[in-house]
């Protein structure tokens, strides 16, 4: 097994998600968010980026506040949750520095495909970038994720990681996840996590590679 993985599987027990601050079924599972705790601790992170803000945005940066040059940013198309999980920050304590960005979604061409992506300029996560980390649980439309990994592939550092959470949906995660190795093959290595929360899928990025060349 990946050591990444394995020391976030065995940590997990040692990672406490207090039921008086998770907000319920809307937000990462807490099975998962224990994991993801970990995943940070065992890989070291220290700059993540993440589509859809909530409790995770807060596990996240509760790991990466010690580290020097950390960074978070948290991007969500709800003024809603961006705010809710905002303020959740704000009142933690918690020192990392993060940064909320609200997007709107609109329709993006990717290749010869129409899909619904967020509305960011164009090569801001680069210019952010590179991120050790990326989290992929957002948008919640069933059409909305696929576009995600190709506009945050390239801003991921070689041997960083993309977690893509509900990865249990066959018609959905797992098709995307098809559809993403198609377009950088052997560039990513995923691993599918099937007992965790509602499924993730650990992705490594093992190279740079341009997804739109491969269209």
């Amino acid at each position: 097994m990946n050591p990444y993985i394995a020391s976030a599987v065995a940590e997990m027990d040692n990672v406490t998600v207090s039921r008086l601050e998770h907000p319920g079924s809307w937000a990462l599972d807490p099975a998962s968010c224990r994991f993801l705790a970990g995943f940070v601790r065992a890989l070291g992170a220290r700059r993540i980026i993440e589509f859809g803000s909530g409790f995770s945005t807060l596990t996240m940066a509760r790991e990466i506040a010690s580290r020097e040059g950390n960074y978070l940013l948290s991007i969500d198309d709800s003024p809603h949750y961006s705010a809710l999980a905002k303020e959740a920050f704000d009142t933690s304590g918690c020192q990392a520095r993060v940064e909320f960005r609200v997007a709107p979604l609109r329709p993006k061409f990717y290749g010869s495909r129409l899909l619904l992506s967020y509305s960011l300029p164009k090569g801001l996560l680069e210019a952010l970038g590179p991120f050790d980390l990326a989290l992929i649980d957002a948008p919640q439309h069933d059409y909305g994720r696929e576009s995600v990994f190709y506009d945050v592939f390239p801003a991921v550092t070689p041997g960083g990681y993309i977690i893509l959470d509900d990865a249990n949906r066959a018609d959905m995660e797992k098709a995307y996840v098809r559809a993403w190795q198609a377009a950088c093959g052997g560039a990513m290595d995923p691993v599918l996590l099937e007992d965790i929360g509602n499924g993730l899928n650990v992705i490594a990025k093992l190279a740079h590679v341009k997804p739109e060349l491969l269209w």
